[in-house]
């Protein structure tokens, strides 16, 4: 027996315990499936908070300047500067860019658990089916493990997001990313609306 078979025999005998929990093989089954969807949601935020940390400098760096730029854009129309607002967008669009796909991948990065535990699943429970209250389409009148596991994901997802705050290390990484704002405000087209202040105090006399 090899060194991978070895551990993949362990993590067998770990997360099948959890649906032999008890005697009611249905009851078992869901306890188990709730456990291992714990399980996959409890790493995939790991791996996000690992994630951002080792990228958080190429983060705040592309925050900024996304901040910066949208801000200079803004002030650029407001003083009528066509030219100034027209190069401060194009790379306010490309910074938002950056950081949108960087979020992407960040959430992206909390779902490489679940192919791993749909490939267990398969191993244990391929002929296992539940009869559906009527026929749907692509389904038909029966569904797999697939079909209740990835509920029970989102269930969990859920019920991890509410709670992960009051956990020791998701709690400080909670705080961590609380404070992770810019402190320059960013700007909006709706500022080009607000009166100056010239104009506020105009009117007042």
């Amino acid at each position: 027996m090899n060194f991978f078979q070895t551990i993949y025999l362990n993590i067998d005998t770990f997360l099948i315990f959890f649906f032999r929990i008890t005697t009611n093989p249905v009851i078992g089954y869901f306890i188990g499936i709730l456990v291992l969807s714990v399980i996959c949601v409890i790493i995939g935020e790991f791996t996000i908070s690992l994630a951002f940390r080792f990228n958080k400098k190429y983060i705040d760096h592309d925050n900024r300047k996304m901040v910066r730029m949208q801000n200079l854009s803004v002030q650029a129309l407001m003083a009528k500067d066509k030219m100034s607002y027209k190069a401060c967008n194009k790379e306010a669009n490309e910074a938002f860019g950056k950081v949108f796909f960087k979020q992407i991948a960040l959430a992206a990065s909390s779902l490489w658990p679940i192919p791993f535990a749909l490939g267990w699943m398969q191993t244990r429970f391929l002929d296992v089916e539940f009869l559906l209250p009527c026929r749907l389409p692509a389904l038909g009148e029966s569904a797999g493990y697939s079909f209740t596991f990835i509920p029970m994901y989102i269930l969990a997802r859920i019920l991890f997001g509410k709670i992960k705050h009051k956990l020791p290390y998701f709690k400080k990484m909670q705080k961590m990313l609380d404070k992770y704002k810019d402190s320059e405000k960013i700007m909006s087209f709706s500022d080009l609306m607000k009166p100056k202040p010239a104009d506020n105090k105009a009117d007042r006399e």
